[in-house]
């Protein structure tokens, strides 16, 4: 039987440091694909986030606008009529500005627009009893059913309305809320409300802080002003600003001082609302001016000063024009 020779193979110590450095450019290549895919994944899904929340807070936004005056009336220069036909203004938290209109806009060139609508924003519940003097009772219990109510009222803050009295504005006195009654300044039994419903009259604020948060502020007590949208980890609005159109009139204007003349804060009759948000996380940096348009701070009516970037950010802009339907 012949023989049968067996050679042991192998490799070089050179020909295995070659195919670890292949390896190493595969395994880096790999390793920068997956990075650059899960950063553009963890960016789409921040825009994502972004434009939920944008969208919601337009939403809520647009609802308070759109019910501007709601039994309240449109407010005048002295403020809104009580039941002694003389008037009140609503003061604001902290102190210091009161609201005399049902839309009330505060105009910013370089910083975001502020906006208040004082409408009835919330049913007290049931329907008015009969009346003896200025003591009213409906038939539920709103000490029970409604205590941010009673905190309005303990802090001075508390309006109603009534929708058989449109437009007349009775504000609650300080500790009067007992179960189902409430007692309330120039108000008498023969103010026709019995058989209607009650509401609660709210100054709702929107505005936007350095913080980058749209906040939502009934003006009840220091606690009242809400986030809307924005939390400074995922999302941050940029800008939030407003304009308006008159009665009679087809412009459109940022400011009340613009106003055609003879137009007062009543004759408002459509809103338009502008919100630019960004996520709070970078989507690329910025190398040449080719690129740096895309990610540019749109400048928005008239704030057009003072605007971020390019800096990377990837911003969205949301619109919409909410017609006031109480005014």
């Amino acid at each position: 039987m012949p023989a049968i020779k067996k050679k042991d193979g192998g490799v070089t110590l050179i020909e295995l440091m070659i195919v670890l450095v292949i390896a190493a450019f595969l395994v880096a290549g790999v390793y920068s694909l997956f990075i650059t895919q899960h950063r553009s994944y963890a960016v789409q899904d921040q825009v994502a986030g972004v434009q939920q929340d944008a969208r919601a807070a337009l939403n809520i936004m647009a609802r308070d606008i759109r019910m501007a005056g709601f039994v309240a009336g449109a407010g005048s220069g002295t403020g809104f009529t009580d039941g002694t036909t003389s008037s009140i203004t609503i003061l604001s938290n902290p102190a210091g500005d009161t609201y005399r209109y049902a839309v009330e806009p505060r105009n910013f060139t370089t910083t975001p627009d502020t906006l208040t609508v004082v409408t009835g924003a919330e049913e007290l519940g049931g329907v008015v009893q009969p009346v003896a003097g200025n003591l009213v009772t409906l038939d539920n219990n709103v000490e029970t059913n409604n205590p941010e109510f009673v905190i309005a009222v303990n802090n001075n803050r508390a309006y109603v309305a009534f929708d058989l009295q449109i437009g007349k504005l009775y504000q609650v006195q300080v500790g009067s809320v007992d179960d189902d009654k409430i007692t309330v300044s120039n108000f008498s039994s023969g103010e026709k409300t019995v058989g209607g419903k009650a509401y609660w009259v709210k100054a709702i604020t929107y505005s936007v802080g350095a913080d980058g948060v749209l906040r939502r502020n009934t003006n009840i007590s220091a606690t009242s002003n809400q986030p809307l949208a924005g939390d400074v980890i995922n999302t941050i609005v940029e800008d939030l600003q407003f304009a308006y159109q008159v009665s009679g009139d087809a412009g459109w204007y940022n400011a009340f001082a613009n106003f055609p003349a003879g137009k007062t804060r009543a004759d408002i009759r459509m809103i338009r609302i502008n919100i630019t948000v960004r996520p709070a996380v970078q989507d690329a940096v910025v190398q040449d001016a080719a690129t740096a348009a895309q990610f540019n701070q749109p400048a928005l009516e008239d704030h057009t000063t003072n605007l971020n970037g390019p800096d990377g950010f990837r911003r969205r802009v949301y619109t919409t024009e909410v017609k006031v339907r109480n005014l």
